[in-house]
């Protein structure tokens, strides 16, 4: 599934790994897998079962992001490992656990954290590439505050970190919220949502685009 020839792909595993691990505060674990054809086979039958699509590239993704996942449940260990997908789009995990699960064509990455030790937490990934032109005008708000961010890649970072922002909010209110609904202050690594909700975010641009966004 991935272009990249056989050789590379452990590299860039153990590049974005090492890239999450330099976002990451205390008690957060963090994982990382290359999307390969079949990896649909991890999902559990609970999991497969919440899972409305049958395309097999999406199944192979989000396959690969629970394999992720269940190993972070194992190192936190917890002996529940289904983490089912909720009627958003949101995956479900055991009750004690807070985390996220993103993916792109060729990546995806997961976070958890024990309920003690975190609120909650979101992660995205996109590529390194500049957001295509017809959603750059969506994505920033007149509350953002930049900074000085990359001018070729500013806006797919914004994207990523609102998206993070989000999948980190939605478990505390279940609010669904816009890109407009998410004000990102880079100058103090904070983001506000319309509900009230403050958090952290932290970004790093090698070799993905990785947004973290999480509440103590």
């Amino acid at each position: 599934m991935s272009s990249r020839p056989d050789d590379a792909q452990p590299d860039i595993e153990s590049a974005v790994e090492e890239a999450l691990a330099y976002l990451t505060p205390p008690g957060l674990v963090t994982g990382c897998r290359l999307v390969r054809a079949g990896d649909e086979q991890y999902l559990l039958p609970a999991e497969g079962a919440s899972i409305a699509t049958r395309e097999q590239r999406a199944r192979a993704a989000t396959g690969a992001g629970r394999r992720v996942a269940h190993e972070l449940l194992r190192r936190l260990s917890f002996a529940d490992l289904a983490v089912l997908r909720g009627q958003l789009g949101n995956p479900i995990w055991p009750a004690g656990i807070v985390g996220s699960i993103a993916h792109d064509d060729e990546l995806a990455v997961a976070v958890a954290a024990r309920s003690d030790a975190m609120r909650s937490v979101g992660v995205d990934i996109e590529p390194a590439l500049p957001l295509p032109h017809e959603l750059r005008g969506m994505v920033a708000t007149p509350q953002d505050r930049l900074g000085d961010l990359d001018s070729r890649l500013g806006s797919r970072i914004l994207f990523a970190i609102k998206e993070a922002v989000y999948k980190a909010s939605f478990p505390l209110d279940g609010r669904v919220l816009g890109f407009e609904d998410i004000a990102v202050d880079l100058t103090s690594s904070e983001a506000v949502t319309s509900s009230g909700n403050r958090l952290t975010v932290r970004f790093t641009i090698s070799p993905r685009i990785l947004a973290l966004a999480y509440t103590a």
